[in-house]
Formats: structure tokens, C-alpha cells, sequence
């Protein structure tokens, strides 16, 4: 005979099955509310995969420096998330290349539809190109029609998926995507500093007669995906060979964009400018984010570094104080001390502690509020072609050598940047740097980019921001100028190109000199700091020493800030732990129709496309953004 449970059973069967329905219901309410960050873009990563992994912390640390909020999630919660009822419509996912190749079916058919339904979505290469076990989809990738694309066709292409190619663009997308003068050149331009090919420069379409260049003489290819000519999508980028490199398609109620690059890759290899750029364009083009500017009040800022590698520096640069050029803001005045310059005894060098012409001008230099640094290692072109990853134990006597007679030079204060002779820099000499609290320094690599945390590998330099150069092809300084034979009227119209990148855009960049270079580009280059001058008087553009914008970067790291729906408005929070002060956030008005400040104190500012919202004083910002209907 079967015996009735006790009213203690049942209570206890009872309290079971509700902590039961209670930790489901729970666990749907935490994935929809991790799958519905509002206000964030969503990058997508295996689940296998810690939230702190190196190659998840390339995206967030990109996303920080740029002011995108970003926000890693495994792909399982967010599709558990979405199949709790996360909003569509609020959905801005990133599917990035090299560590997540490997998606499910389910998980593809999820962000299609979502997609579908209203979201955004951006694919990077082989991002979501294998199936969860390593194989391809038969016939053209997944992806392919929400992305208006045939791309990933293994059938077709097999080992020969991917071509090596340059890249070509209009101008206005280049700088849209960050991309500045000179790290994207013209045809004309292409040809005479590159090594791409004239057949490689006549193309059809007008529309893409910019090509995406190195710091080389020769042109810079890069991995792509073969796809189709399609007509569909709208093109930003395209291979010489004609296939997509980006482009974005609208798909239902939502837009999905393709990004045919390597991102992930070519940032740990020290050319992040594309994962950079392609981030904040998703942000801003089409999921329309606010963004954190990386620039102090939101203002333009150039980066004056001048390598001083020798003796004959100082005259020339007795030159260019007579001319007025180091009467101009704050810059940052690097300096190679030893005696010699190609080797041991050819008496070629500054000579630094034993030259009193020297001395009196980094004084001058001094007076004037420009910062004083070190230019590597003791023997300029010495150390330039001989230092190595290996030699550390010989070479850094020199680095010793030198920043002993720049810090007497610079009144005891230890210099706190550093530019590398020749451009070399062995992994060795970021320890140094690190040892000797160097907060920025110069850098070959990236070029173009505003200042960065560098990483190489997946290794990241934290301890100080690098400063990449901006080159023009093979150009940098104004003495590779005249190794290419360029009129000074070709280098300047560069630099005023620069001038007026560096004020649309808002950011920070590097231009540097050699003394006896500018004095030889007088002309060019006196044109380009008044010009930048006449932008400063005007409030839209100021001069920074690397220490400066490097201190200014560090604090802005600290800013905490999140955007919350409230009603028909957002609400944007930001606090800091010490001051809020000359923070400032770009609100897109293609989105809000107005800020409103409700705590804290800040200007707002209106222009073409957007709202500037620059802080004052105080921990903590709260403003209310009215959202278009």
C-alpha cells in the first residue's frame, strides 16, 4: 500500500521545486540583463574563453582609449539572453576575426535574426567562418546574405581563400575611419612613394582613388577574403582586385557590417589602426554611441618631438628659435647626449655635458615650457643599427649614459620621454623605459594612430603611452622628404592636410623633426605650426608635449561612465576619483536632439553633427540626452 507524503514532505517538495523555478527565472533575468547592456556595444567571444584573455582585452583596451563603451560576453549567454526576450533593436554585436572563428549554427541563425529584427552587427573576417566542430559551410559563408556578400566559398576556393593586396578608398572614408593624410595616399602620390604597380592605379571607379600605405617603400598588402562584386551593400573599402573590404548592408530592420581584415592580428602586431577605426566608426556611424574624446576639452592636439641625434642640431636649432618656431605651444625636445654618433671616438656627437652652447639651449628650450627627453642611446647611429633584442646586457650602458647627461641638462629632473634612434626599439628597452618611469614615447609602429597603449604579441606595453609617428609613404621627417625628392611645396601641402585633420577629428597625433630637416623645409613647416597656431587662437586646436598628453590619458583611463534608458531619454553617468576636469564627449545629434545637464558642470556646445559636452571641475557628470523620436 503506498504511503501519502507528510504535509513536511510536501513543504519540503514545495520549497524545492520554487528555489528551482526561482534560480531559472534568475538565471533568465541575468543572461537577458548581460544581453541587454543599452548603451553598449556587445563583443562576442567563446565561451571557452576568460573575460580577461589577451585577445579580449585588445578589443576593451581599443574600446577605452577610443571612448566606446564595449561590453565582452560569451556567445551563449547573449543568445540564452536573446531567447529571454532581449530587445532586437538594442542589439550592437561584434564578431571578431582570429579568436572566434568557431560559432554554432544556432548562434549564427541567433544573430541573423536579431539582426534581422532590428539590430546591428559587425563581422570581421573569419569571424563565425568555421562551424562549431572547424568546418566550413557548404558553398558560401553563413553570414553571406546578411552581410550582402559571398564571401568564405572553401568549395570554390579551397586553399586559395584569401588574396594579398593593397586597399583602396575615398579620402572622406580614410578619415572617417581615422585613416589620416599620408597613411592614405592618391594615386599621384602612390606611385611615387610606393611600389604599387601604375595598372594597380587606374581603376574604373573614381570613388576608391585613395590606397591605404606603410611606413615603406614598398606598398602595404594585406590578407582579404576573396568575395564577390556585389551590389547590394554599400562599399567603404575595396582590394586593388576589386574585392570587399568593408561595407555595410542593410538586412530587415537592421544593418550588418563587414570588415575584411585581419583586426585582431594586425593590432598585435603593431598596426592598430584599422581595429581602432573600425570600432569607433561602428560606434558612431551606425550604432550612433556618445564616445569619451581622447583629446583634453575635446580639442585637437599636435605633438611636436624633435630628434636631436648630434652637434650640428644645435645650430640648426639656433636657427629655428630665431625663426620663432619653438614659440608656439608646448613641445617635446628629445636629445642623443654622447660624443660620438656613427661610432666610438669620431668626436660627431652633441657631447652634452661638455658643450655649453648645448646646455644654454636646452635651457632656452627649458624656459620656453617644452619638455626635455631622451633620444635613446648615447651613440646615435651606433646604437640605431646595432642594439637587438639579444644585446641588452652591452647596449643598455648607453641608455644609462644618455639619460645620466640629459637629467643634469634638464636641472635633475629624470627625462620621462623617450624617442628611439633610427626608430629601433628592442623588447629589452620597454623594461628600461618601465624602470625609469618613462610615461611616452615614440614609436615607428601604428602608424598614423593617436597615442596608444602598444601591444606586442599579446604582450602590452601598460607602463607608458606610445606616440606613433605620421608618415606620408616613406615619408616622416622632413630629411626622407629630400631623399625622395619632394618640392617643399608637396611636404607642406601634407602638413596642412595634417593641420586640418588634427582639428575635424579631434584627436591627438605626432609629427616629428630633425633641426637640419626643418630648416631645409623652413617654409613648409613654419607654415604648418602658424596654421596650427591660427586653429588654437580660434580654441579648436592646441600644442601638447607627449608627458602632457600622456598625463592627460592616464587620467582620463580613470573615467567611469555608463548610459541608462530612462523613458524617452538616456542618461549619461560619469564620475572620477580626483577631477573631471576638461573630459569631454562627442553626443551625436543624428541620435539626440538635446543634452541637458542635471548634475555636475559642463558646457554644452553644438556643432555640424554633434553635441561637445566638456566638464569642469567635480567628481561626477550626469547629463540627460533627449533621443530623437
Amino acid at each position: 500500500m503506498t504511503k501519502s507524503l507528510s504535509w513536511k514532505q510536501w513543504l519540503a517538495a514545495s520549497v524545492a521545486v520554487l528555489c528551482v523555478l526561482a534560480a531559472i527565472a534568475w538565471h533568465q533575468m541575468s543572461s537577458r540583463h548581460a544581453s541587454e547592456r543599452y548603451g553598449s556595444l556587445t563583443l562576442l567571444i567563446p565561451d571557452s574563453m576568460a573575460m580577461d584573455a589577451p585577445e579580449v582585452s585588445i578589443w576593451t583596451q581599443a574600446a577605452a582609449e577610443r571612448g566606446v563603451l564595449l561590453t565582452p560576453l560569451s556567445i551563449s549567454t547573449w543568445m540564452r539572453g536573446v531567447n529571454y526576450g532581449a530587445k532586437a533593436a538594442q542589439q550592437a554585436v561584434i564578431i571578431p576575426d582570429t579568436f572566434h572563428r568557431r560559432i554554432s549554427d544556432a548562434a549564427a541563425q541567433t544573430l541573423m535574426d536579431v539582426v534581422h529584427a532590428g539590430g546591428k552587427a559587425m563581422v570581421v573576417q573569419d569571424g563565425g567562418l568555421l562551424d562549431e566542430r572547424g568546418y566550413y559551410s557548404p558553398g558560401q559563408a553563413r553570414f553571406s546574405a546578411m552581410l550582402g556578400v559571398r564571401y568564405g566559398d572553401y568549395d570554390q576556393y579551397k586553399e586559395n581563400l584569401s588574396d594579398y593586396d593593397e586597399i583602396m578608398g575615398s579620402a572622406s572614408t580614410m578619415e572617417a575611419l581615422g585613416i589620416p593624410p599620408g597613411r592614405y595616399l592618391n594615386a599621384k602620390a602612390a606611385a611615387s612613394l610606393t611600389s604599387i604597380a601604375a595598372s594597380d592605379l587606374a581603376r574604373a571607379n573614381p570613388e576608391f582613388d585613395s590606397f591605404v600605405a606603410g611606413y615603406t617603400k614598398d606598398s602595404q598588402r594585406f590578407a582579404v577574403l576573396k568575395t564577390d562584386r556585389p551590389a547590394t551593400p554599400r562599399i567603404l573599402l575595396q582590394s586593388a582586385d576589386g574585392n570587399v573590404v568593408a561595407s555595410i548592408h542593410r538586412w530587415g530592420q537592421g544593418e550588418a557590417m563587414f570588415v575584411n581584415l585581419p583586426l585582431t592580428y594586425l593590432l598585435e602586431r603593431t598596426d592598430g589602426i584599422f581595429l581602432h577605426g573600425f570600432l569607433a566608426y561602428f560606434s558612431s556611424e551606425m550604432v550612433r554611441q556618445p564616445s569619451l574624446l581622447a583629446t583634453p576639452d575635446g580639442i585637437g592636439a599636435l605633438v611636436l618631438n624633435w630628434h636631436n641625434d648630434d652637434r650640428k642640431a644645435i645650430g640648426f636649432l639656433h636657427t629655428l628659435q630665431d625663426e620663432g618656431i619653438f614659440d608656439h605651444g608646448h613641445q617635446s625636445m628629445h636629445f642623443t647626449a654622447g660624443p660620438d654618433v656613427n661610432r666610438e671616438g669620431d668626436g660627431l656627437g652633441m657631447d652634452l655635458d661638455h658643450n655649453p652652447d648645448a646646455q644654454e639651449m636646452v635651457q632656452k628650450l627649458r624656459s620656453q615650457g617644452h619638455t626635455i627627453g631622451n633620444h635613446g642611446g648615447w651613440i646615435h647611429n651606433y646604437f640605431g643599427a646595432n642594439a637587438n633584442d639579444s644585446n641588452g646586457d652591452d647596449f643598455e650602458q648607453y641608455l644609462d649614459l644618455n639619460n645620466q647627461a640629459v637629467t643634469k641638462a634638464n636641472g635633475g629632473q629624470e627625462p620621462k620621454e623617450y624617442s628611439a634612434p633610427t626608430g629601433n626599439q628592442p623588447l629589452w628597452v620597454y623594461d628600461w623605459m618601465s624602470a625609469h618611469g618613462v610615461k611616452a614615447y615614440y614609436t615607428s609602429g601604428s602608424v598614423g594612430m593617436p597615442p596608444t597603449r602598444l601591444w606586442l604579441g599579446f604582450r602590452q606595453v601598460a607602463d607608458a603611452w606610445a606616440f606613433p609617428v605620421l608618415t606620408y609613404g616613406q615619408v616622416a621627417s622632413a630629411e626622407e622628404a629630400s631623399f625622395q625628392h619632394m618640392s617643399v611645396d608637396e611636404f607642406g601641402q601634407w602638413l596642412q592636410q595634417l593641420a586640418r585633420f588634427i582639428e575635424q577629428t579631434r584627436t591627438i597625433r605626432l609629427s616629428y623633426f630633425h633641426p637640419i630637416g626643418a630648416v631645409s623645409y623652413l617654409p613648409a613647416v613654419k607654415a604648418y605650426i602658424e596654421t596650427m597656431q591660427g586653429c588654437a587662437d580660434r580654441a579648436q586646436c592646441q600644442f601638447i608635449s607627449m608627458t602632457e598628453a600622456a598625463d592627460f590619458l592616464s587620467s582620463r583611463a580613470q573615467v567611469q561612465w555608463s548610459l541608462q534608458e530612462q523613458g524617452d531619454d538616456d542618461v549619461l553617468t560619469a564620475s572620477h576619483p580626483q577631477s573631471l576636469a576638461s573630459m569631454a564627449w562627442s553626443i551625436p545629434k543624428a541620435r539626440y536632439s538635446g543634452v541637458q545637464i542635471q548634475s555636475g558642470e559642463a558646457n554644452v556646445q553644438g556643432t555640424d553633427q554633434t553635441w561637445l559636452v566638456r566638464a569642469k571641475a567635480g567628481q561626477q557628470l550626469i547629463m540627460v540626452l533627449h533621443r530623437r523620436p
